[in-house]
């Protein structure tokens, strides 16, 4: 009963705000209380109101859970957000690979899955779409394509669809600031953005010409607060969802704690958390941005390893992205599907995308 209780009240504020987040597992921990397990999260290390709730009698923690969830609601219509990273299985879902700041690409690719037409509005009904990270770097066009991204997205879930962003290694080289594998033409379009801390000290040593597109992208800022609604893993019925794929060793970790931690970062609470980290060399560390082992380790090694974090997540197989291949061919048995084509100019612009009916019927959709 109490695990249900806290089901529920878990389940409206998901949905809230990256900015209610706090708010949130204040709740999670007061229902926590409530069935007379108090359970520290890794998440909760970031919340101070929840040694604050717990200084109070039963009842009026209740009064505190309500106004929380209501104030939590409220921020969520402002700031939507893939808290949650769990949705049931959908009737028709396209997965969509890197993108890396190809516009025209973009476009294509969102055409191909029947999600938008020519004009970029919303044709799909109650598609869901799951990019899968990598929405900037390499190309020239990283703030169209990831306001392109952020526009459908506000369309489909006005038309009953849902646009699922995934957080790639190069949304992670953005907010460091990273920016080796930057396309020299993509900085200037940063200049127009509103509401840059340019002074920022982090900023210092930033060349003048690149210091807009890091303050956008830096913990706190503007597309950083935009990100921060994204999941880093996502999980939609029996099919999990990461841009380089969940090791044995994330898996066990959680996803909700993954989660948690890539967003308190993102919105500048905390330092990089270890699930962004990687030397992108086959460590078992890698993090689930990084990680290569289910899309070019040999099979044998890849398929041991998948089938171990497919066991501890409870789900039938993974989707994943990040290495790019000729064309999309699933491995250990269609347990995993490595769906990074190079649909960019920087990579050849291949198009592909993957579709599955119902969760249980999978199929590869090319462009002709």
């Amino acid at each position: 009963m109490f695990a249900g209780l806290r089901s529920r009240w878990m389940m409206p504020c998901s949905w809230a705000a990256s900015s209610a987040s706090a708010i949130c597992l204040a709740m999670a921990s007061a229902s926590r209380a409530l069935s007379g397990v108090i359970i520290r999260a890794k998440s909760e290390r970031y919340n101070p109101l929840i040694t604050f709730l717990r200084t109070f009698p039963l009842r009026r923690r209740l009064g505190w859970l309500v106004i929380a969830c209501a104030i939590g609601v409220a921020l969520g219509a402002l700031w939507p957000a893939d808290t949650r990273a769990q949705a049931p299985r959908v009737r028709r879902l396209v997965a969509i690979g890197d993108l890396h700041a190809d516009i025209d690409a973009a476009r294509l690719a969102f055409q191909l899955a029947g999600a938008t037409d020519r004009t970029g509005a919303w044709i799909g009904g109650d598609l869901t779409v799951v990019q899968m990270g990598d929405v900037i770097g390499r190309g020239s066009d990283d703030l169209a394509v990831l306001n392109f991204v952020l526009d459908v997205r506000a369309k489909a879930k006005a038309a009953g669809g849902v646009v699922h962003v995934l957080i790639g290694n190069h949304e992670v080289f953005a907010a460091r600031p990273d920016h080796r594998w930057v396309n020299p033409d993509a900085f200037e379009a940063f200049d127009s953005v509103p509401g840059l801390n340019l002074r920022h000290p982090r900023l210092s040593r930033v060349p003048a010409n690149e210091r807009a597109r890091s303050a956008a992208f830096m913990p706190g800022g503007p597309y950083a607060l935009h990100i921060s609604a994204f999941p880093a893993v996502l999980r939609v019925g029996d099919t999990i969802f990461a841009h380089g794929g969940v090791t044995p060793k994330w898996a066990r970790y959680g996803i909700a704690a993954i989660n948690d931690d890539v967003r308190a970062w993102l919105l500048g609470r905390t330092d990089e958390p270890p699930a962004t980290q990687g030397l992108d060399d086959g460590s078992a560390d890698d993090g689930v941005m990084w990680s290569r082992h289910f899309a070019a380790f040999p099979e044998e090694e890849a398929c041991a390893m998948l089938k171990e974090s497919l066991t501890i997540l409870g789900a039938r197989r993974m989707v994943v992205a990040h290495t790019v291949r000729p064309t999309i061919v699933p491995r250990c048995q269609e347990q995993v599907w490595p769906i990074d084509v190079g649909i960019s100019r920087y990579y050849g612009g291949a198009l592909q995308v993957l579709e599955s009916i119902d969760d249980r019927q999978i199929k590869v959709i090319s462009a002709r």
